[in-house]
């Protein structure tokens, strides 16, 4: 748990200007994991953890908004096969949108970035002195035992009872994927072909929830007669992605179920 903490912190030691899409996409990926980290430890009720959660929320929001324009213009940016106006406008609005969602992630950060560091640095402190046990003399503790007992069990019995997987609840399926595949990670001798699993189940969810996104967002900034056909392409690729995704879903719970 302490190196998530000193990663995220060393990202944000000098922020970019033109917040490259890496750095972004690390930044938001960094938060999501601690966040999701410490909600499933014993440290999670500790006023340094309280604390560090509070601050990641908005770094992690903001980043996120910036990785999704960037994510999606790319997306859009494969429908253009020979010259066309509908995706180019669509990829224009999105770029414009990027800057804007840009220039908010860095003032949030520089808004939060010295007590960001700060937080981290006394939350990796305070998980390297509990690990350590100098003052005992005991041996270190693994990783595992930061987390709370049940949390991984919790996380894959929430997945087992989900609800019937469609369009409406499959964004919701993947963010509980994701808490598990991170709590798993600090998990010794866990299922690597589980694992495996799960972060395929992500991304393909993911590439489904992105091109959903991409749908809504040409539904309203284009027009819906004069820009059918690239309507109609997004939609039916979207459908794609959707039974792939719903497959992989389903998967994951009749391993979940089976194990």
């Amino acid at each position: 748990m302490k190196q998530p903490a000193r990663k995220l912190r060393k990202s944000l030691k000098s922020l970019p200007r033109d917040l490259p899409i890496a750095y972004v996409h690390g930044l938001r990926t960094q938060t999501g994991r601690l966040e999701a980290i410490i909600a499933a430890s014993v440290l999670e009720r500790k006023k340094l953890a309280r604390q560090l959660l509070k601050t990641l929320k908005p770094v992690r929001k903001a980043a996120g908004e910036v990785r999704d324009m960037d994510v999606l213009a790319a997306k859009a940016r494969t429908l253009t096969g020979r010259r066309n106006d509908s995706v180019a406008r669509l990829v224009e609005h999105l770029v414009d949108t990027r800057i804007e969602s840009a220039r908010a992630l860095l003032q949030t950060l520089a808004k939060r970035q010295k007590k960001t560091r700060r937080s981290l640095k006394g939350f990796a402190k305070q998980v390297g002195q509990k690990s350590s046990a100098k003052s005992s003399g005991a041996r270190a503790k693994p990783a595992r035992n930061w987390l709370k007992d049940d949390a991984a069990s919790r996380l894959a019995a929430e997945l087992n009872q989900w609800p019937e997987l469609n369009a409406e609840n499959l964004h919701s399926f993947r963010l509980k994927v994701k808490e598990l595949l991170y709590v798993l990670h600090l998990v010794r001798n866990a299922d690597v072909e589980f694992i495996e699993a799960l972060g395929k189940a992500k991304e393909e969810i993911g590439d489904w929830h992105d091109w959903h996104q991409l749908a809504v967002i040409a539904e309203r900034k284009l027009d819906l007669q004069k820009d059918r056909a690239a309507l109609n392409r997004i939609e039916e690729t979207g459908k794609n992605k959707l039974e792939k995704a719903l497959v992989a879903a389903r998967s994951i719970k009749d391993r979940v179920l089976n194990a």
